[in-house]
């Protein structure tokens, strides 16, 4: 397990790398879902800057986002043993956040709001009885947040997640989670 996620810490910064063109943010989050399930997510995130409106005071940044994720569930009496209670998420996939393009002159806080959806693919096919058929869904994902410092280093957001396989197989429970992230730029 361990392995796992160093090397897909070292994919993702070695992807990184070879683009020159985005800042590289790196964010590590948790909350709480449905069914007590308890999410842990590491992120590394690709800031390719202002797509629309960029010598606005409000803009559009393309961001690409990869992630690896734990979710926990408590042990349930009321579920049969061979039931998962704990699963590992992969996923990958753009992101698009509203946000000022300069930060405020008295605090040096950006503030924005974010949509994405992505594609990932998670070890168990269900998780505290919640039957999602197949390994492979979709994220989908909102988030209010900020970024704050004297090179607008850090990263503050909350964010709502809902995984879903669209109804591709039947039944499609889905999972909703909702997690607070810290996070950390490296601009180019």
């Amino acid at each position: 397990m361990f392995l796992v996620i160093i090397r897909t810490i070292i994919f993702c910064i070695t992807l990184a790398s070879m683009s020159a063109h985005a800042d590289l943010g790196v964010a590590f989050g948790s909350g709480q879902g449905i069914q007590d399930i308890k999410p842990y997510r590491l992120a590394v995130s690709w800031d390719f800057g202002p797509v629309w409106r960029k010598d606005e005071l409000w803009g559009l940044n393309a961001l690409w986002e990869s992630s690896f994720a734990i979710w926990n569930g408590p042990q349930r009496p009321t579920l049969a043993p061979e039931r998962a209670t704990n699963l590992n998420a992969f996923t990958s996939g753009p992101m698009f956040r509203w946000q000022r393009q300069q930060p405020f002159s008295s605090s040096k806080i950006r503030p924005y709001s974010e949509l994405g959806v992505g594609l990932s693919w998670l070890s168990e096919t269900e998780i505290q009885g919640r039957v999602l058929s197949l390994h492979f869904q979709f994220e989908d994902k909102f988030g209010l947040g900020f970024r704050f410092g004297k090179k607008q280093q850090y990263d503050v957001a909350m964010r709502a997640y809902h995984y879903s396989n669209c109804s591709i197989k039947r039944p499609n429970s889905g999972v909703n989670l909702a997690m607070a992230s810290f996070g950390v730029w490296f601009p180019k």
